[in-house]
């Protein structure tokens, strides 16, 4: 009986990083403000800045729309909804690139010569 390959399945491209359980203190990574969603997905009055600290209290996974987090603020008491990809786990955020004073300096590129039609090795 020949061998059948099994179908891999999909990489999810909308998977977050990190998963955070219910109970952790996570940070609001996003640029500016984030508002909070109502349990119904209406956008809340209420928003939260980068780096507000809060608390995770539920999780509902939507599949390819990604997963939501119910937090609550530390500091203002609000609570709403999140996507994964508005919470971090530090406080401050990670560089994604190391900044451009860090990279090493490339050499210049060497200019193209002709060709001489010598064997490779030979000057």
């Amino acid at each position: 009986m020949p061998l059948i390959p099994r179908a891999s399945a999909p990489l999810q491209k909308n998977r977050p990083a990190t998963i955070l359980s219910v109970g952790r203190r996570a940070y609001v990574n996003c640029r500016g403000r984030v508002a909070l969603s109502e349990d119904d997905g209406r956008t809340s009055q209420n928003s939260l800045a980068d780096g507000a600290e809060v608390e995770i209290l539920a999780w509902r996974p939507l599949g390819a729309r990604g997963t939501r987090y119910r937090v609550r603020a530390q500091q203002e008491g609000h609570e709403g909804w999140l996507a994964a990809d508005a919470l971090r786990q530090t406080a401050v955020p990670i560089a994604s690139e190391p900044a451009s004073q860090d990279k090493p300096a490339m050499a210049p590129p060497r200019p193209v010569t002709r060709d001489t039609h010598r064997k490779f090795g030979q000057r």
